[in-house]
């Protein structure tokens, strides 16, 4: 009962005022005679739209450096953002070092592709939803500063839809072509082996069919050790020739020498031995059977070289 008599007294209040209200308006306007109604003005102003970016911040020109301003992100999922394209997307990857001064704090975005089927990577830039790039997106906190990138596409980002403006300049920028694809690289290959094996063919058609003399010279000074440290003792020390040829020893040092088949570890084999050349005289045998032979001087064992014969 309290609880319904306090609201009936609010409620009586409440048309008292009402009236009270009504009789000082009848007052006033028996007082102020006829009334004179103001006509309605309308605005012309059209209203500001409400998602419309504003426009991008005043902002000095770093004198030298160049100048870019931020569109609508056109990657999918990104449409709230802002970018500004430094370095467009190409099959040629881009590194160097970015230095960049912004009218805000900006994201700092490298792009790596397109992708391959095949790749997934955690984070994706598209624009079509078909071409699809590895995205990096580093966050500075800053409005100026620098980074060094490496990327197919470089740009620099902001979570808003304000436009804004970038002062930037890219040092040591360096463009890297893409490598070969698999199948290029395949016809390279096969080019490149089918050139050898011409290269071969024609060297082969080159040499002379018949027997040929090859020269070996035993240098001065070699009757005292030191050439076998250099493998110079016999000049070619080895060599290599065909069956049938001939290899002609001349002797240019002062002393005598010999050029006996075997080793000085084991002696000679009795393949061939020329006994003592002596200074400016020449031995020469021919090496009718493949094999690999070996030879040294018997005054000098410190001289060893060697015939291969195909």
């Amino acid at each position: 009962m309290a609880g319904i008599d306090k609201a009936a007294i609010g409620f009586s209040i409440a048309i008292v005022a009402i009236g009270v209200a009504f009789a000082l308006y009848g007052d006033a306007a028996q007082n102020a005679g006829p009334s004179v109604s103001a006509p309605a003005v309308t605005s012309t102003a059209p209203e500001p739209a409400m998602d419309e970016p504003k426009a991008a911040p005043e902002k000095p020109m770093k004198s030298g450096w160049e100048r870019a301003e931020s569109i609508q992100d056109p990657g999918i999922g990104h449409e709230e953002h802002q970018l500004a394209v430094l370095l467009a997307p190409s099959e040629n990857t881009y590194s160097g070092t970015l230095l960049y001064d912004a009218s805000e704090v900006i994201q700092l975005v490298s792009l790596r592709g397109p992708l391959g089927d095949d790749e997934n990577p955690s984070k994706i830039w598209t624009p079509d939803g078909e071409t699809r790039f590895e995205l990096t997106l580093v966050e500075q906190n800053s409005a100026k500063g620098e980074w060094e990138f490496s990327g197919n596409a470089l740009a620099v980002h902001t979570f808003y839809t304000n436009t804004f403006v970038v002062d930037y300049k890219i040092l040591d920028l360096v463009e890297t072509e893409p490598m070969m694809e698999e199948a290029e690289k395949e016809v390279a290959m096969e080019e490149e082996m089918h050139m050898e094996e011409k290269t071969h063919m024609e060297e082969t058609m080159e040499e002379p069919a018949g027997p040929m003399t090859h020269t070996v010279d035993m240098p001065a000074g070699t009757s005292v050790p030191g050439c076998e440290e250099t493998n110079e003792c016999y000049i070619p020390a080895n060599i290599t020739i065909n069956a049938g040829d001939t290899v002609e020893f001349v002797n240019v040092d002062t002393a005598a020498h010999t050029v006996t088949g075997g080793s000085p570890a084991d002696g000679p084999s009795g393949v061939f031995d020329s006994s003592l050349v002596m200074g400016g005289a020449v031995y020469s045998f021919t090496f009718e059977e493949a094999g690999n032979y070996d030879y040294f001087c018997m005054v000098h064992p410190w001289m060893v070289g060697s015939v291969t014969v195909n």
